[in-house]
């Protein structure tokens, strides 16, 4: 399956080959490594699919079954900046 991901900060868009196996949290660490986003930027990174946030622990399938994820959709990579007051 084929999708597509926007880093909302920069624009940015990438597209990607996952299978139905794949979990969220690894397609984000894929996202994010080739985007060349630091680390250490401490924020924490969600892939949004039509305004629904998809959990990091779920794989494509549950996505696909769930949120209604098809073939060439575009998701949204939205970070959070972890802690604060």
């Amino acid at each position: 399956m084929r999708i597509s991901v926007e880093d909302t900060r920069t624009g940015k868009l990438i597209k990607l080959d996952v299978k139905e196996q794949h979990i969220i949290e690894h397609i984000i660490d894929i996202v994010i490594k080739h985007m060349g986003i630091i680390s250490a930027e401490q924020r924490s990174y969600t892939l949004v699919l039509h305004d629904a946030e998809l959990p990091n622990s779920i794989t494509i399938e549950d996505a696909i079954h769930k949120f209604g994820l098809k073939e060439e959709d575009k998701l949204a990579l939205w970070a959070r900046v972890i802690g604060g007051l």
